[in-house]
């Protein structure tokens, strides 16, 4: 990374910081009969935006590690439950948020014996909202020595935002360019240097929906995303997308041997299609959501062409129709257990994410398999290598999938790459119908520093990845990974550096392979 772009990322970190919240504060008389603890927050950014794909948000969504209790009153009596709308500065405005949303998220109704527990819950529901920045609760003094009033303040979110990144966050079963993908060596990846953007309008009609638009470019891609959902509470609701994506893969790229189109031609996949999803949480811990998308994925020789191909220049198959163009209709369950400190930065904790991908035999193509994926991570707290205050910690990341029945080339596992086993360029390592993929990595802080009135955190990294196809390659359709002569199995180890910066985390990471390559990588988010 060349020092005039690292400097360039950080003047975009400072037109993105933005300052920070302001709280207000509610007092209770000194005659009331309890002593109720100070107004707690929970802050939690909704809608959060993955950088490039990854899998790690910007935001703290409700996790199992509760950062702070609500004010105590056990056997008092709730009299009302009253908003209160305040602006960045802490002073009190006129809400657009219909307040029957944020009444909603409370188990707790006028009437009934307060419960902090419920409380907690129920402020973290509140915080999840797609149009609440931050919200705060408290008690005041009813009317009675026994009764309280909760007063619940809210800042609310900007109407409209703009992030770097064009992933939305996990679980969602949506296809396309803005579904996080459970396992990192998931298809619909691109080759070469790109990123994207997103940007939206939140709480529609002042009713908990969104509307975004995200558009990714690079040296091999060109996408388009536009999503809405409507969020009947902060957990549940439904969903929606139109995407169009052309790149080429790395399913068809990478390895020893170059295979192109006949012509020499690379070989570009074009996926336009569209999906409908509905997310619940099946238990308080495991949010889900299952869905069903249609696209027609077609192979050809640029981003923009009228000519389809089912060949390459093997004559190796690239499509299940003789056309060059499928339909693919399926079905797609996820869920995700999270039960992280942190959501940008963990240092303990765990999450685990598993999906089935049911695909339904239509068209010519009539395509029928069903994948599954699984994705844990685990993070230990650990004291090596402490260079300044902070916490070192230790993770593991295991991955797995496979295949069961049709599998076109497009739609197989790459292994490789800066999000898989680093060293290896993108799909470098494999095309798979079945994988294991394993991560060590030891993080830790090292210094920080103020620039534009911002604090950043800078710390290490050292890591090692190792990936294997399980002899899996010569069964996917068109035999890509034999014909590329990808090595199929690997391991990849470096070192990194970190920045935890106002818009969250960016990384450069150097990393070496068992073939004796080597890679340097720039990139937004974290992949675990």
């Amino acid at each position: 990374m060349k020092p005039k772009y690292f400097l360039l990322s950080l003047l975009i970190l400072k037109l993105l910081a933005k300052n920070p919240n302001a709280n207000a504060q509610s007092v209770i008389p000194n005659n009331s009969t309890f002593q109720p603890s100070t107004e707690t927050s929970s802050s939690v950014k909704q809608l959060n935006i993955l950088a490039d794909g990854e899998t790690g948000g910007q935001g703290e969504g409700e996790n199992f590690y509760l950062k702070s209790s609500v004010p105590t009153a056990e056997g008092q009596t709730i009299q009302d439950i009253e908003i209160r709308f305040i602006d960045k500065e802490g002073k009190p405005t006129e809400g657009k948020t219909k307040t029957r949303i944020i009444r909603q998220e409370f188990k707790l109704q006028p009437g009934d014996t307060y419960d902090a527990e419920l409380a907690e819950l129920g402020l973290a529901g509140v915080n999840e909202l797609v149009g609440v920045k931050e919200a705060t609760l408290a008690l005041e003094a009813g009317a009675s020595v026994n009764e309280v009033v909760m007063v619940v303040t809210v800042e609310e979110n900007s109407s409209f935002f703009f992030s770097f990144g064009s992933t939305l966050q996990p679980p969602t079963a949506l296809q396309g360019s803005a579904r996080p993908v459970t396992v990192n060596a998931m298809s619909n990846a691109s080759r070469g240097i790109g990123s994207g953007v997103r940007l939206g309008a939140t709480n529609l009609g002042n009713n908990n929906q969104a509307i975004t638009l995200g558009i990714e470019g690079g040296e091999k891609r060109f996408g388009l995303d536009f999503d809405y959902r409507k969020f009947i509470r902060h957990d549940r609701g439904y969903g929606m997308n139109f995407f169009n994506r052309r790149s080429v893969e790395p399913e068809f790229d990478g390895g020893e041997t170059d295979v192109e189109l006949i012509g020499g031609d690379d070989i570009w996949v074009h996926r336009m299609g569209g999906g409908v999803e509905y997310f619940l949480p099946i238990t308080r811990q495991f949010k889900s959501s299952v869905g069903v998308t249609y696209q027609l994925v077609s192979v050809r020789d640029d981003l923009i062409s009228d000519q389809l191909r089912n060949v390459d220049e093997l004559g190796n198959t690239l499509t299940f129709s003789d056309d060059g163009q499928d339909g693919l209709l399926t079905a797609t369950f996820v869920t995700a257990l999270d039960r992280r400190n942190e959501t940008v930065n963990p240092t303990k904790g765990y999450r685990l994410l598993l999906q089935t991908d049911q695909s339904i035999p239509v068209g010519d193509a009539s395509i029928s398999y069903n994948r599954l994926s699984a994705n844990y991570t685990h993070f230990f707290p650990v004291d090596l290598f402490k260079f300044t205050k902070g916490q070192p910690t230790f993770l593991v990341n295991f991955q797995g999938g496979t295949v069961i029945g049709d599998l076109p080339g497009y739609e197989a596992f790459s292994l490789g790459g800066s999000k898989s086993v680093r060293g290896y360029g993108k799909g470098e390592l494999g095309t798979a119908r079945s994988f294991i993929q394993a991560t060590a990595e030891y993080r830790f802080p090292m210094f920080s520093f103020n620039m534009f009135k911002k604090d950043f955190d800078i710390g290490g990294a050292i890591f090692f990845d190792y990936g294997t196809d399980l002899g899996s390659g010569d069964t996917v359709k068109g035999e890509p990974a034999t014909f590329r002569d990808k090595p199929d199995d690997g391991f990849g180890y470096g070192v990194g550096l970190r920045s935890i910066s106002p818009i969250g985390l960016f990384k450069i990471e150097f990393a070496l392979n068992d073939e004796g390559d080597t890679k340097f990588t720039f990139r937004f988010g974290d992949r675990f």
